[in-house]
């Protein structure tokens, strides 16, 4: 399998890398979220993730 995930931090990026790799990876885009919502950000990231899941269907 590959995996492809340095600077993935949007639906579309997402979409287009699924095209040829086998997983999509996104970590600094999640961090980002985090600090910026602190405690608060359960609902940003799963919002986040749901827009990313959806790209990839």
């Amino acid at each position: 399998p590959c995996a492809v995930g340095f600077g993935v931090s949007t639906p579309e990026q997402a979409a287009d890398i699924s095209s040829f790799a086998d997983g999509v990876i996104v970590g600094s885009a999640v961090v980002k979220i985090v600090a910026k919502y602190g405690e608060n950000c359960v609902a940003p990231v799963a919002e986040y993730v749901r827009t990313m899941k959806a790209a990839l269907k």
